[in-house]
């Protein structure tokens, strides 16, 4: 079981982390350096996110027409947790808008929101292809020297590495992959870029 003190020091990067996003979304300045070429990936996830936005303006209202009016305190308190819970789920939503993957002169960064950044150098990249899987589970999950990184249940581009390469991973952990597997809105469209950049000769699987 994780101890307290990390859980709520592990909440509080999540505020935090939801807070600078909001901000990068406002400002419209996504994390992509100069000359990347930035991939979408929250495409399945964009419907539920905005349909637990609307239902949560929803609770804050029904819930405000709820309270008798002498509770004024507990009418401002609902309406403060009400607003609060909007906000981090602005922040998740934002998270994964401004974090997106990206093509550039170091390499490939596969991204998903604010928490997971892996790098990958273009000299380790042996193929890259578009293949649509289905995967339950956690968003980051390891199997064998394989790193997937699912969004709704999917994956939609494959990438096999000469080498292996150790990545970073959400929560201080790290892994030695030969293979990753992620979400990309425009699949086909990463795919081009990685091969491009990466000097990858096309093969009939993608």
């Amino acid at each position: 079981m994780t101890p307290l003190p990390i859980l709520a020091r592990r909440a509080a990067e999540f505020e935090v982390a939801g807070w600078r996003s909001l901000a990068r979304w406002v400002l419209r300045r996504p994390d992509a350096g100069p000359g990347d070429a930035a991939f979408a990936y929250h495409g399945p996830m964009l419907a539920p996110i905005v349909v637990i936005l609307v239902l949560s303006v929803i609770e804050v209202v029904a819930l405000d027409l709820m309270v008798p009016w002498p509770w004024q305190w507990l009418r401002v308190v609902l309406l403060i947790l009400g607003v609060w819970g909007a906000v981090l789920v602005l922040g998740m939503l934002a998270g994964v808008i401004v974090h997106p993957h990206t093509a550039g002169s170091s390499g490939l960064r596969v991204r998903y929101g604010a928490g997971l950044d892996v790098r990958i150098p273009w000299d380790a990249v042996a193929g890259a292809r578009r293949v649509r899987r289905s995967r339950d589970g956690r968003t980051v999950q390891v199997d064998g020297a394989t790193l997937h990184v699912v969004v709704s249940n999917q994956t939609t581009v494959e990438v096999t590495l000469n080498r292996p390469v150790t990545v970073a991973l959400t929560g201080g952990r790290t892994a030695e992959i030969t293979e990753l597997r992620f979400h990309a809105d425009d699949a086909a469209g990463l795919v081009a870029a990685i091969r491009a950049r990466a000097d990858v000769i096309p093969d009939r699987a993608a």
